[in-house]
């Protein structure tokens, strides 16, 4: 019999444009908000109706620790900050994995791009453990979102 019940939280990986990139700490998934909006028939003073708008998500952040072997997240800043939108919009994905490693959860985002780069807080006072590790944090855009059980 199948095992089920929540994800863990510390197993995912994300992928760009396909390719495994190592690293990540964190990510912080959007959220998705579709606005409403009332509308009431003629003869219906008292009541209004309520209609679905336009969709909307917050930014997807990712956080990871700070490396030498960046090339594929420099180029694509790089392609943001010299507005080549062809190399600059990527497609992203953050894969919620089990703790075997079996991939069963997909979040997919297309034409994502860096809107904020936040480079590693450094402290000579920080000890040891996870408040030493130099930690980027990316804030990426992106126009749509899909949520994929694989």
């Amino acid at each position: 019999m199948p095992e089920h019940g929540p994800l863990p939280s510390t197993e995912f990986k994300v992928e760009l444009d396909g390719v495994d990139i190592p690293g990540f700490l964190e990510v912080k998934l959007p959220t998705q908000e579709t606005d409403t909006k009332a509308y009431r028939e003629g003869a219906d003073d008292k009541h209004a109706r309520k209609l679905f708008g336009d969709t909307q998500y917050s930014p997807l952040v990712l956080a990871r620790g700070a490396d030498e072997d960046n090339d594929r997240i420099d180029d694509w800043i790089q392609a943001v900050e010299d507005g080549k939108a062809n190399d600059a919009r990527k497609n992203i994905a953050v894969v919620l994995q089990k703790q075997d490693g079996e991939s069963v959860l997909r979040y997919e985002f297309t034409n994502a791009w860096v809107k904020k780069y936040e480079p590693p807080t450094l402290n000579a006072q920080a000890g040891s453990g996870a408040e030493a590790v130099a930690v980027e944090t990316f804030t990426v855009e992106f126009e749509e979102m899909e949520r994929k059980t694989l």
